[in-house]
C-alpha cells in the first residue's frame, strides 16, 4: 500500500475547522472557555488556519488534573484552539492514513467497534471453540504503562510507514513531543501531592488512605522521548495504531484466529495450552521490538476458572458462557448513578440508558436492582 501524500492541505479548510469546533463545543466540559472562543469565532478560526498554513502553529501548555473515578488517573486538557488542531490532525491526517491497515479485532475507540464489538467477538470465539469440546485457555497480555511508554521515535517511524507528506509528519511529531516539556512532570507532581494532602484529611480508615495514596504515587511521570499526551484525540489513534505490527504478527504469522485487542489489553483464546505458551514468548519479543514491555498481570488462564475483560467476568461451564460484571464495576456504576441523580438529573438519565446496554449482557438479576437506582 502506497504511503499517503497531500494530507496536510486537508486541515487548512475553514469548513473542517468549524465542524471540529462544533464537535468540541458539544463535548467540552469547560463551557466558559468555549463561550469565550465563540465570541470571536471567525477570527479565532482564521488565526488557527493562518498559523497552520504558515507552519508555525505552537501548542500551548496542557491543563493537567487528576480524576478519581473509577480510579485515580491523569488527564491533560488542551485549550480550545489546540483541541481543534488535534481533531483536524486526527480526522484528516491520521485516520485516512492508518485506518485501512488496522485489523478488525483491534477495537478500542474505533467507529462502529469499541467495547460492544469486542464483546461480540469474545462471544463468537468462545462459541466456536466450544465445538472442540476441550478446555478453553485465554492468554491475557497487558502492556506496562502503555500511553506513558510509547516511544516517540518509534511512533514517528511507524507513522512514516503510512504518511509521505512531510508537513503532516511534522505536526504529528510536534504533538507527540509536547510531553517532553519540563512543566508537564512538575505539574503532575504538584497535582499528585495536592491530592495526597487532601486524602490525608478524609474521614476514612488508615487502610483506605494508604490504598489511595499508593494509587496516586503509581501515576507515572514522563521520560524524555516517551509517552503520548493523555486525553488527546491524536493520542487515541496513535495508541490504536502503535501495536499494529504486533496485531498482524499475532493474526498472520502466529495464526491465532481468536484475538482481540482493546487498546493495551490483548486477549487470545485457544484450546491449545502449549501453543499459547509458546506464542506468549514470541509475542513478548515482538512487543519489545517497538520498545514496550508486558506487565506482571499478563498470564494464561482457564476460561472455566473465569477471566476479567471489558469490565466483565467471563466463565465457561458445561459449554455455556456465564457473564457477570465484577464487584468493582457494579460499585462504580451504583455510586456514579446515585451522584448524578442528586446533582445532574439529565446526565443521570443518559448515563442510566448507557449502562443499561452494558448490564443487560450479564447473566444476573442484579441488572433490575441497579436500574431501580
Amino acid at each position: 500500500m502506497k504511503r499517503k501524500n497531500n494530507l496536510y492541505k486537508n486541515i487548512l479548510s475553514t469548513t473542517h475547522a468549524l465542524n471540529m469546533y462544533k464537535t468540541i463545543k458539544q463535548n467540552c466540559k469547560n463551557k466558559k472557555e468555549v463561550y469565550r472562543f465563540s465570541l470571536n469565532l471567525n477570527q479565532n478560526i482564521n488565526e488557527i488556519l493562518t498559523k497552520l498554513y504558515n507552519e508555525n502553529y505552537k501548542f500551548d501548555k496542557y491543563r493537567i488534573f487528576i480524576i478519581k473515578e473509577p480510579k485515580y488517573r491523569l488527564i491533560m486538557s488542551e485549550k480550545v484552539e489546540d483541541k481543534i488542531v488535534n481533531h483536524l490532525v486526527a480526522k484528516y491526517i491520521l485516520l485516512p492514513a492508518v485506518e485501512h491497515s488496522l485489523i478488525d479485532s483491534n477495537v478500542a475507540t474505533r467507529y462502529k467497534k469499541g467495547s460492544n464489538h469486542a464483546f461480540k467477538l469474545f462471544n463468537k470465539y468462545v462459541t466456536r471453540l466450544f465445538q472442540e469440546n476441550k478446555e478453553i485457555y485465554v492468554l491475557k497480555i497487558d502492556i506496562s504503562k502503555y500511553f506513558y511508554n510509547i516511544d516517540h521515535e518509534e511512533c514517528i517511524r511507524l507513522v512514516k510507514r503510512k504518511i509521505k507528506d512531510k508537513k503532516a509528519i511534522k505536526i504529528i511529531e510536534n504533538i507527540i513531543k509536547t510531553t517532553n516539556d519540563s512543566y508537564v512532570n512538575k505539574e503532575i507532581k504538584y497535582m499528585v501531592g495536592k491530592e495526597i494532602r487532601r486524602v490525608k484529611t478524609l474521614n476514612i480508615s488508615e487502610k483506605e488512605k494508604e490504598k489511595k495514596i499508593n494509587e496516586l504515587n503509581s501515576i507515572p511521570l514522563y521520560y524524555h522521548g516517551k509517552g503520548l499526551p493523555i486525553g488527546n484525540m491524536t493520542s487515541q489513534i496513535l495508541a490504536v495504531y502503535y501495536l499494529n505490527e504486533v496485531d498482524h504478527y499475532i493474526k498472520e504469522t502466529l495464526k491465532f484466529k481468536n484475538y482481540i485487542r482493546y487498546m493495551d489489553d490483548l486477549v487470545i483464546l485457544d484450546t491449545g495450552k502449549e501453543k499459547l505458551k509458546q506464542g506468549f514468548i514470541k509475542i513478548k519479543e515482538k512487543i519489545e521490538t517497538v520498545k514496550l514491555k508486558t506487565n506482571k498481570k499478563s498470564n494464561l488462564y482457564k476460561l472455566s476458572s473465569g477471566i476479567t475483560f471489558l469490565g466483565y467476568t467471563f466463565k465457561s461451564k458445561n459449554n455455556k458462557l456465564i457473564i457477570r460484571y465484577n464487584t468493582k464495576t457494579s460499585r462504580r456504576i451504583t455510586r456514579r448513578l446515585k451522584n448524578l441523580k442528586r446533582f445532574d438529573y439529565d446526565k443521570y438519565i443518559k448515563s442510566k440508558a448507557s449502562y443499561k446496554g452494558f448490564l443487560q449482557r450479564c447473566n444476573t438479576s442484579l441488572y433490575e436492582k441497579m436500574m431501580e437506582i
